[in-house]
């Protein structure tokens, strides 16, 4: 699978056992696509821009053990930018009031868009939230990683004031649109 997606990366790149023996020894499965992914980042990654990368995460509690946990379940959260690090951290710690760890174990929501996904989503957790509509604090990472239609269905449609929760959803994400 790398070879046949990144030949060049054969050739181009003398550091790639290197990158190769560092991700093993990170306990990657070379037969996983994470793998791949992992060498990937590694291979493109500077060691400057990692060690950032690594203490901006520091910055927000995370423990060694925790970035390279989350390296290992999604790889591909060391190359999102420090700006997009420190926006997601903020709404999550600051706004929705989950701890460093919990963002930790589900590295996935750096990948998500911010306008979009994130501050939309979050607005209308909180929403539910404040209103007690909501139970607990979701601390999951499905509310924002799943479709759009599965998020409106148990998040917005199934409440009384779901076109006031519409409305707020949408004023959010048309404030995405007019910033692209």
């Amino acid at each position: 699978m790398f070879f046949y997606n990144w030949p060049r990366n054969f050739y181009y790149y003398p550091g790639l056992k290197e990158a190769v023996d560092f991700v093993k020894k990170m306990g990657f499965n070379p037969l996983r696509s994470q793998f791949v992914a992992a060498v990937n980042i590694m291979l493109f990654m500077q060691k400057a821009e990692w060690e950032k990368k690594f203490d901006v995460y520091k910055r927000w509690g995370w423990s060694e053990e925790e970035i390279f946990t989350a390296f290992r379940k999604h790889p591909w959260f060391m190359i999102t930018s420090e700006k997009k690090i420190m926006a997601v951290m903020d709404i999550f710690v600051n706004k929705m009031g989950w701890e460093p760890s919990a963002i930790a174990e589900q590295p996935i929501l750096f990948s998500v868009s911010l306008e979009k996904r994130i501050i939309p989503r979050a607005s209308v957790l909180q929403y539910l939230l404040i209103k007690g509509l909501l139970k607990n604090k979701p601390l999951a990472a499905r509310a924002f990683t799943q479709c759009e239609k599965s998020f409106l269905q148990k998040f917005v449609n199934c409440y009384a004031e779901a076109p006031h929760i519409m409305k707020l959803y949408n004023e959010k994400l048309d404030l995405s649109e007019n910033r692209n």
